[in-house]
């Protein structure tokens, strides 16, 4: 399983720590909440270590004409420390200082800058300036960078930079390293309905995906609903890409957990979608739901699956998984309001199927109902 959030942590981790991120791939059993944690602690800690060197500099830069300050920065002290010191600064000091340093420049600067340290710099940076290191920076493919600084930008900048972002499988890599979601609410509120049509369209192109749905796993209730609906009004091969993709990278969680929301139509459009049908999309699902303990979720779902969809489920389970049709006949009670929707799937089933069916099951109501079909 490709977790999204996690993979994007190790990232950034392997970022500040100037390492490879198949080197980090053993922190991957832990949440995405400690990897934060444990990135932001070391950040800190490099930080503090040499905090007193970078606040000398800062006052020393302070001292000096603008002129000499910008010459000492490019040609001495270099990209990585003045980022370091630019955070030590007052904010107009450096604004000022860095109308004499170079675009290029700048935009090596980024890579080091601590984006929260710096805000009150990057409130008063002027926005057509901002928008000319976003192309830079875009042209590099740091995105890592450019969603750090998404984080804090000023609403003015935040949407002349996605204006300036012209490819939206570019706004996709750079949302994935996004932390702060009211700033991703801003952005999906600010793009009209094409450029968010092109983003789903650009996730099924590029197999973008996990980003989607990552990005939308953080984004307000609102927003999330109604980038949600416009994927499933999209065409067969788009919610084909997407089937297939939550059945290679394990998205099943995210998706029930967003439909849970969806109106039952919504669901429905996904679940008759022919890929939804194929024995490893139906083994895919099934195996998600063990293994991370979706089953209320799921259950939610089988009205809105349709009767041909669940009779599928069974008839794989039947024959590849067992344990599943006999904890679902465990957890189905009298008055469940998915045992109709299982009645109407068992009358789909041919005879042999609904034996080995009845066979892994736990004389629960599941069991009686794949008997008392005729």
């Amino acid at each position: 399983m490709r977790n999204p959030a996690i993979r994007a942590e190790l990232v950034k981790l392997a970022r500040i720590l100037e390492t490879d991120v198949e080197s980090l791939e053993h922190l991957s059993y832990l949440e995405a909440d400690r990897l934060r944690t444990l990135r932001e602690g070391i950040t800190e800690a490099l930080f503090e270590k040499f905090r007193t060197t970078f606040s000398g500099f800062a006052k020393l830069s302070a001292m000096l004409p603008l002129g000499i300050s910008s010459r000492i920065s490019e040609r001495v002290l270099g990209p990585t420390l003045s980022g370091r010191i630019a955070g030590e600064m007052p904010p107009q000091k450096a604004i000022d200082l860095s109308e004499r340093l170079s675009d290029t420049f700048l935009a090596d600067t980024c890579l080091h800058i601590d984006p929260v340290r710096a805000r009150p710099i990057i409130a008063g940076f002027p926005v057509d300036r901002a928008v000319a290191i976003t192309k830079l920076l875009l042209e590099r493919r740091e995105m890592i960078t450019m969603g750090r600084f998404v984080d804090v930008l000023p609403r003015d900048t935040l949407f002349a930079a996605a204006d300036a972002i012209t490819r939206e499988a570019d706004l996709l890599a750079i949302s994935f390293f996004v932390e702060n979601s009211d700033q991703l609410d801003l952005v999906i509120d600010y793009l009209d309905v094409e450029r968010r049509e092109a983003i789903i369209q650009a996730a099924a192109r590029d197999d973008l995906w996990p980003e989607v749905i990552a990005t939308l796993l953080r984004i307000g209730d609102v927003p999330r609903m109604a980038m949600a609906e416009l994927a499933m009004a999209q065409d067969a091969a788009i919610l084909d890409s997407l089937i297939r993709a939550a059945a290679a990278e394990d998205l099943w969680p995210a998706l029930l957990a967003m439909a849970h929301d969806m109106p039952n139509s919504a669901i429905g459009t996904l679940a008759e979608q022919p890929a939804f049908g194929e024995a490893n999309v139906v083994r895919s699902v099934i195996d998600s739901i063990v293994a991370n303990d979706l089953w209320s979720r799921f259950r939610g779902q089988l009205s809105a699956m349709g009767p041909d969809r669940v009779a599928r489920l069974i008839e794989v389970a039947a024959a590849e998984r067992a344990p599943f049709l006999w904890e679902l006949d465990k957890r189905l009670t009298a008055d469940d309001p998915d045992l109709a929707a299982i009645q109407a799937a068992v009358r789909e089933l041919d005879t042999e199927t609904r034996k080995q069916a009845s066979k892994a099951c736990d004389n629960g109501h599941l069991a009686s109902t794949l008997a008392g079909v005729s």
